[in-house]
């Protein structure tokens, strides 16, 4: 199969055979079919050639298979990888359809960054996004040139992919040995839209990034080159970054933490913990959007999420943690916001009295919220144990315990609170706190004087 593939800047010739590719003058890169083939459908030369019909390209009649493949193999894999990142959150944003060609572009910018400038300045993002608009279907819909993902049909394309993949496996094996490289001879800066793809999807709140490593430029350009760090605790998953005038949160979202190991394997039966990073990132991005109606949450600043890092960065709500606080006030106000939560149908699975901050001396916030779930009495049972597992076991005073034990109870409904009041008394709690038996005691106790009064 011989012929030419033209893009905007550069010609593909194609001759028979099995010919590596190299550059030529002009922008002309020559290559034999049988490679060209095999990294179309296998990315056998990690894409170096193939790459080149990642844009609009014009071509004879006899490679129009094989360019479509192409193009179907990359709005699969870029929306596969992409969803495999945000999981749930994935169809939160607003996702263009020229993301797909962008973030592949990206993952070969350092072969191809002077080509790709030069096609983006050429056929701009409308150009990217007409060529792909055929293609979407293989991955769900088009809502006003934003992509739909329908989990179901990327996840069936995705195995077909792979599928091919196994067929044509031993036309790969005869391009593996060559290891090339492809040198067009020139060296570019790629622009903005190449470095960072991820810039033309919109999200509710915040920016995404492609990349965590990209957020030590981000955070200088909030709080200057001389930012400073600090963990608040040695566990603790967050990091408060400042300058001499403000202060910002970021969150990281570990593999491997015990706190929710453990969590999860003594309240499976009552309250299913999010263990993954990416779970737990997923929720809390929401929550702290759907919970911020009825109780003040942190604004989310950015996200990123790749394979072994996931974080958050958001703004620091300054006041008192409810936890230090000797305020019989706070403790009474968390009781409030916390039946507040719970009315509105939402429990939040680790009430720890140090997740609650007031601000302005009054307004309570909540600045944690990775394991909100819908709300059981069951679930608001556990909430309630481990609010008082945290707060007396950090030695807070029992009367201000009592104080938001208290006002949780003025105000939730009677028959609600009968209804958590039952599992509180119910065998459900005294399996989950058998290695706290003291504890329970107390809270049972604390309860029943409440009831009395």
């Amino acid at each position: 199969m011989e012929g030419e593939i033209r893009g905007i800047n550069y010609t593909i010739k194609v001759v028979n055979g099995f010919k590596l590719p190299s550059f030529e003058e002009n922008n002309k890169l020559i290559v034999g079919d049988m490679v060209l083939s095999a990294d179309v459908k296998l990315g056998t030369l990690g894409d170096i050639v193939s790459g080149l019909l990642v844009p609009p390209v014009e071509y004879d009649e006899n490679f129009k298979d094989l360019i479509e493949y192409y193009k179907i193999r990359v709005t699969i894999e870029q929306a596969y990888e992409f969803m495999q990142r945000y999981g749930k959150l994935a169809n939160y944003f607003k996702i263009p359809i020229e993301f797909i060609p962008l973030s592949k572009m990206s993952d070969l910018k350092d072969v191809y960054s002077c080509i790709y400038n030069e096609v983006i300045n050429k056929v701009g993002l409308k150009g990217l996004r007409d060529d792909y608009e055929a293609y979407i279907k293989n991955i769900g819909s088009i809502d006003n040139g934003n992509i739909n993902l329908n989990f179901n049909t990327l996840t069936i394309g995705a195995n077909k992919i792979m599928g091919n993949i196994g067929k044509n496996v031993i036309l790969g094996f005869l391009t593996l040995y060559s290891n090339t490289n492809v040198n067009t001879g020139k060296s570019c800066e790629p622009i903005e839209l190449i470095k960072n793809p991820y810039s033309v999807i919109s999200i509710p709140e915040g920016i995404i990034f492609k990349s965590c490593s990209d957020y030590d430029g981000y955070i200088k350009k909030i709080l200057g080159k001389d930012y400073r760090c600090k963990r608040p605790g040695i566990l603790s998953s967050s990091q408060i970054c400042e300058n001499d005038e403000m202060k910002i949160v970021i969150k990281e979202y570990i593999y491997g933490t015990l706190k929710w190991f453990m969590a999860g394997a003594v309240s499976a039966s009552i309250f299913p913990f999010k263990e993954t990073p990416l779970s737990r990132l997923v929720n809390e991005y929401k929550s702290l959007l759907d919970l911020r109606k009825i109780i003040n949450t942190p604004k989310i600043l950015s996200l990123c999420s790749e394979k072994y890092e996931y974080k958050m960065v958001r703004e620091f709500l300054d006041g008192e943690v409810v936890l230090k606080s000797k305020n019989p006030y706070a403790w009474y106000n968390m009781g409030k916001s916390l039946a507040l939560i719970h009315n509105h149908n939402r429990t939040l699975g680790d009430p720890n009295p140090g997740n609650f901050v007031m601000i302005d001396n009054d307004n309570m916030a909540l600045i944690d919220a990775e394991q909100v779930s819908n709300y059981t009495h069951k679930k608001a049972a556990w909430d309630l144990a481990v609010f008082f597992a945290y707060a007396r076991t950090f030695q807070a005073n029992p009367r201000l315990v009592k104080e938001t034990l208290k006002s949780y109870v003025e105000s939730r409904p009677k028959e609600e609170w009968k209804k958590v009041l039952s599992y509180i008394k119910g065998p459900h709690l005294t399996a989950l706190m058998t290695p706290l038996p003291n504890l329970l005691a107390e809270l049972r106790l604390a309860l029943k004087d409440l009831d009395n009064n």
